[in-house]
């Protein structure tokens, strides 16, 4: 009998885990526009037939990469469900722990794509929290709140990076007033992008926050 869910091939996850790894630490010594798929190739030790069974182009193994962080974000507010936005607060240990890539991924003059694709993803996720606390009455309020706070996260973010080397996240915010049930004050809502990190818990996730945007 054939099982119903097949465990995946091992040689299959290591080859994408060596591209992945490869990805990261080309990152942080070229930033993203100047990589090559051949960079990766002789990076890892793959030839370029093998990266194809696996990847489209370079811009699929970002792809892969982000996706791992999404992974990583949902898993850690998960443990925070009663949070509005609480996303946040690992997203922000992230980028503390993985400074080396960002800043040479965001950082830099020229370097959008890391970038795109990670206000994507968050997009995508602020969205479903901001839907879901019901504070927004129709599709277009969501959506300009979603753009709001993404953009202004967003900002923080590509300041802290390339501004503020040796700030830590546990200084650089606190835990916002936000409200944890739909029938809360929406006016708890305007404090969402001023005070978003509990500096007694994000020293516990900084430590915690493998690399998943280079894995997946």
């Amino acid at each position: 009998m054939v099982p119903a869910h097949k465990a995946p091939d091992r040689r299959v996850e290591r080859t994408r885990r060596t591209l992945l790894d490869a990805l990261r630490s080309l990152l942080m010594e070229r930033g993203y526009e100047r990589l090559t798929i051949q960079n990766i190739l002789d990076r890892a030790g793959i030839g370029r037939a093998t990266f194809y069974t696996h990847y489209e182009s370079k811009d699929d193994l970002l792809a892969a990469s982000i996706d791992g962080l999404r992974q990583w974000l949902l898993r850690e507010a998960s443990v925070r469900s009663a949070e509005r936005l609480a996303v946040v607060l690992p997203l922000f240990a992230h980028f503390d722990s993985h400074r080396s890539i960002y800043r040479t991924t965001i950082g830099r003059r020229g370097e959008i794509t890391v970038g795109r694709m990670i206000r994507r993803m968050l997009r995508d996720l602020m969205r479903d929290d901001i839907a879901a606390a019901a504070l927004p009455q129709n599709s277009a309020q969501v959506d300009m709140t979603t753009e709001y706070v993404v953009g202004a996260l967003w900002a923080t973010v590509v300041w802290w990076m390339t501004s503020q080397p040796t700030e830590k996240s546990t200084s650089m915010t606190k835990r916002a007033p936000l409200p944890s049930r739909p029938s809360e004050s929406r006016a708890n809502m305007h404090g969402a992008t001023r005070h978003l990190l509990k500096p007694d818990e994000s020293s516990r996730t900084l430590g915690t926050s493998r690399l998943e945007v280079m894995r997946t």
